[in-house]
């Protein structure tokens, strides 16, 4: 469970280090993997609930920005412009859609082991088509461009990959 509590401290805490404001009190956003609050100028703070999916974020983004990039197949990916590893927080740009978001649950490197069952990939598939219908292949596109940077992006659902319609 997360400890909302404790997410919203060290996110005030972080936004009190850059002399910038939180938004409001409550998040814009909670999931099994943190909390995330907009900031006083066009930015998000990403408060994490583990140290491992903060460090694979962090480094998605460094990735990207080692190669200037800031859209992949026209969908725009945060510019990280901050973090602290003592917090686990990361701060972002925010933007319009389409964007592709939450690098917390990738693999880095080398796919995840099921990678390769076709049972497990299967019923991936099945839940991507469920949520994405006949924009599935564009998903799975950006899927595949990730892995040229060595990310397997395990999560792609609406609320991390969404499209300008």
């Amino acid at each position: 469970m997360v400890d909302r509590t404790s997410h919203f401290e060290r996110a005030k805490s972080y936004a009190d280090s850059k002399q910038l404001s939180l938004e409001v009190e409550d998040a814009i956003g909670y999931g099994m993997d943190g909390s995330i609050w907009q900031t006083s100028r066009p930015s998000v703070v990403k408060i994490y609930e583990r140290a491992k999916n903060y460090q694979d974020e962090v480094e998605c983004y460094r990735r990207f920005a080692s190669r200037n990039v800031v859209k992949i197949s026209g969908f725009i990916v945060p510019v990280l412009i901050d973090c602290n590893d003592n917090l686990l927080a990361l701060e972002m740009s925010i933007g319009q859609p389409p964007f592709l978001l939450d690098f917390g649950k990738v693999y880095l490197d080398a796919p995840p082991p099921y990678w390769n069952d076709s049972e497990i990939m299967g019923h991936w598939h099945e839940e991507g088509r469920e949520n994405f219908g006949k924009r599935w292949s564009k998903v799975l596109s950006v899927v595949r461009i990730l892995e040229s940077f060595g990310i397997y992006y395990v999560d792609p659902k609406p609320g991390n990959i969404m499209f300008e319609d």
